[in-house]
């Protein structure tokens, strides 16, 4: 709160700084407008004349002023409503007039600005008792011409108008400034009774010596231009001390000429701004304070000014919490922090503003941009209105303190205590707490229901401990619980009797031991829960284990026997294959033998009928021999060597061009190979694959169209690999990609074509037998790897192997 009071006074010091500054402005401008007055009487301008000059002055110094001088004799002609009057009254106490001011807000005058009223009122009346004494015929300046009587009496008249002059007045004659007038403010500014007139300036006030006013004198007097200064400081020994006393002065050093034009006289006129000085040093020291203040205050702190609320002072802290930088500064709070909109901040800074209530939030939720992100925060926060001397709101200032993180904690502990709630009520517990040192317990209605009290009704510890079938175990895990060293935590399982129904259970109850400040056993806190149906559930599961045991027992013995039969069945397999590869071809050749004979002995003899029927039988043999030739290669691929070596599959698939020159030579095939990476592999298995994708390649080509096969190849990446969960992500991966321009097939059929004996075409359009992609498939698998295709009829197809690299 005192930091509230203290930024309120600092903020009124700069007000006080901000008016006082206006006020030196003011007087400055007085001192000059005086000169002009002097000169204006001088050259016998009309009274009338000269009161419409100062009126004309004055409002337009103010635009909002509306000002009025009425002479003694003269009805007010003050057409608004009158804030301020000021007597005009002569030096003999006679009353001359007055001088009105009102303002067009209806305002009243600050101040600052009553005090400057008084002034302009002061020269008022020097200027209408002047008018008085002298005839309307200008003055001369003196010994301009022959001194007369009537001369000395303008001289005079003249010299009376300086002494009357509401500021501070002294004329200095020739090189030397010798003092030949000084009025009474001069005197008093001056300080001690000094005999001056008659006097040069450095012989009167020798303590100017060293501040270079002389050097001004004489350069006004040398040059004839007038020098105005403001605010200069001067140093004057006022108590005759010795010591220097600083005096701030505006002033005017104004030459005087004579008839000739030359210089012959200076005239000073000077306003004593000493106190304005100060007060708004004291101001901007009071400002700077409190700048600091604000700058380095960790609290977030803005001050927005005027009824548009424009930014003129925040602080790091705030632009932080906004996540804005300097340029927000002399922006209206709306356009500074736009992401507020629809947010209830700016209706409110605009009734703090209206109604000059202060609004105090406690953690008010405020989104705000964190990261470029509109995110929820939450702040403690004020705005207090400020007011000016004449209570006016003039800005509202913003303090805050962000309590985000405490309110989120509070929120995420509130959470888990009604996660902890819901968990005990789903779970079944019951809570509990025990003062060891009093013996107070505070039991759950669901722990006393278990020990067989009734709705509403309470049982002591030493009723629910009767009903404990061994006390000692909950007794004994306690004292462990309790002992110097140990970690306090109770953990023990008990059976108790319900004393109502004598229904047993068996309950599980978990808790801590809590210290008091003299370091001994103070509180028991814990939960209890009824695990009777988990237990009974684990004596089931126990004997079902028990059973299985004993099942996959014998359920091993006969898995001895299933691989030991297993075993006489590949040995069967392996002779059948013996049978298939020697046996079943030895009379495939015999009868493509005896083929052969009767095709050559009967080439020219024998009738159609016979040819057709021998054609049909070498045919029939051709095929059954592929038949066995494929069997017998898909059947090794089930036993193959897993010697897996460094392959070079570019060579491989030299190798297989070479099987299919004389193909490739009759159809014309363009078949190109990028150059491949070196894999583990088993070779012969390798080549078994690239031969049959090329040589279904070369059969399912279109007639009508060149054959082309390019083989390519590239790594593949884990996050490509990712998208086949059969294979394993830790490996190298390599893609090898086997394209035509064939006939095609619809993918509908993609994965069916890797089936054995599975055929999309009829052999009387394709020869085959219907292993080969199975083969294919078959070869992949045994290198871990994976092999599918994409095809579009009649636009070709494309086998993908993905294969690794290194296992």
């Amino acid at each position: 709160m005192s930091s509230t009071v203290n930024e309120q006074t600092s903020l009124h010091q700069h007000d006080e700084h901000r008016e006082q500054s206006g006020e030196t402005l003011r007087l400055e401008a007085l001192l000059q407008h005086q000169t002009d007055v002097m000169e204006m009487l001088a050259a016998g301008i009309p009274l009338q004349e000269i009161l419409t000059h100062i009126i004309t002055w004055m409002q337009q110094s103010d635009g909002e002023m509306i000002a009025t001088i009425s002479l003694v004799g003269q009805a007010s002609a003050h057409p608004g409503t009158v804030c301020c009057t000021t007597p005009l009254t002569g030096k003999q106490g006679n009353a001359l007039g007055s001088f009105e001011i009102s303002y067009k807000s209806g305002r009243q005058p600050t101040p600052a600005e009553l005090h400057f009223i008084r002034l302009v009122a002061r020269t008022i009346v020097m200027v209408i008792e002047y008018s008085q004494r002298t005839t309307p015929t200008a003055i001369q300046m003196p010994q301009s011409r022959p001194v007369t009587q009537e001369s000395a009496a303008e001289r005079e008249n003249f010299y009376q108008l300086l002494m009357d002059t509401p500021a501070v007045i002294a004329v200095l004659s020739g090189p030397q400034h010798v003092y030949i007038l000084a009025n009474k403010l001069y005197m008093e500014t001056i300080g001690i009774e000094r005999s001056i007139v008659g006097k040069p300036i450095r012989e009167a006030l020798p303590e100017l010596a060293d501040q270079g006013i002389f050097e001004l004198l004489d350069d006004v007097y040398r040059t004839g231009q007038p020098f105005i200064g403001h605010e200069i400081e001067v140093g004057l020994d006022r108590k005759g001390t010795g010591v220097r006393e600083p005096i701030f002065f505006n002033f005017i050093y104004q030459p005087i000429r004579d008839a000739e034009g030359k210089v012959i006289q200076i005239l000073v006129h000077a306003i004593d701004v000493t106190s304005s000085v100060m007060q708004r040093r004291k101001a901007e020291q009071s400002e700077q304070q409190f700048k600091s203040f604000v700058a380095h205050s960790p609290t977030p702190i803005g001050i927005y000014v005027g009824r548009e609320l424009r930014i003129r002072t925040v602080n790091d802290a705030i632009l932080q919490a906004w996540e804005k930088d300097a340029s927000v500064i002399g922006k209206t709070f709306r356009e500074a922090v736009p992401e507020l909109e629809g947010q209830p901040f700016f209706d409110i800074l605009d009734k703090v503003y209206e109604t000059g209530e202060t609004y105090e939030a406690i953690e008010e939720k405020v989104m705000l941009m964190r990261d470029g992100v509109l995110s929820p925060t939450y702040y403690n926060f004020t705005y207090k209105a400020l007011r000016d001397e004449q209570g006016e709101i003039y800005a509202v200032m913003n303090t805050a303190m962000e309590v985000t993180e405490q309110v989120k904690a509070r929120q995420l502990l509130a959470e888990a205590e009604e996660n902890l709630r819901n968990a005990i009520e789903v779970a079944k517990l019951g809570d509990w707490k025990i003062n060891l040192q009093t013996g107070e317990a505070v039991l759950a209605e669901r722990i006393q229901a278990w020990f067989g009290a009734s709705p509403g009704e309470t049982i002591t510890l030493e009723e629910a401990t009767a009903c404990i079938t061994d006390p000692s175990i909950l007794t004994a895990a306690f004292q462990r619980a309790i002992q110097p060293g140990s970690d306090r935590i109770i953990n023990v399982e008990y059976e108790l009797t319900n004393f109502r129904t004598g229904e047993k259970r068996i309950m599980h109850t978990s808790g801590k031991i809590f210290l008091d400040d003299a370091s001994q056993p103070h509180m028991a806190i814990g939960i209890t829960q009824d695990v009777t149906e988990q237990r009974q559930r684990q004596q089931e599961l126990e004997r079902l284990v028990n059973e299985r045991t004993r099942a996959l027992s014998i359920a091993n013995i006969e898995l001895q026997e299933a691989n030991k039969t297993l075993e006489k069945v590949n040995n069967n397999l392996e002779q059948y294959a013996y049978v298939t590869s020697h046996d079943l071809q030895e009379p495939l050749r015999k009868i493509k033998i005896f083929s052969d004979i009767l095709q050559n002995r009967t080439d020219h003899t024998a009738d159609i009928f016979t040819r057709k029927y021998l054609n049909k039988i070498d045919a029939s043999v051709n095929r059954m021999t592929a038949l066995i030739n494929d069997l017998l290669n898909f059947s090794r691929l089930d036993k193959a060597e897993n010697t897996f070596v460094l392959t070079d599959l570019n060579l491989i698939i030299e190798e297989v061009k070479e099987d299919f020159e004389l193909a490739i030579k009759e159809k014309k095939v363009i078949l190109t190979v990028s150059p491949l990476q070196q894999i583990a592999a088993v070779p012969l298995q390798i080549r078994q694959l690239f031969f049959n994708l090329i040589g279904n390649a070369i059969k399912f080509s279109r007639q009508d169209v060149t054959p082309t096969i390019n083989i390519s190849g590239h790594p593949v990446t884990a996050t490509a690999i990712s998208t086949h969960p059969q294979l394993n992500p830790s490996w190298n991966w390599y893609e090898i990609i086997v394209r035509d321009n064939g006939i095609g097939f619809e993918q509908r059929y993609a994965e069916k074509i890797f089936t054995i004996f599975q055929r999309l075409h009829t052999r009387d359009v394709y020869a085959g037998t219907g292993i080969g992609l199975a083969l294919c498939e078959k070869v992949v698998s045994n290198h871990h790897g994976k092999i599918f295709a994409t095809s579009i009829v009649n636009e070709g197809t494309s086998f993908h192997i993905l294969i690794p690299i290194m296992r």
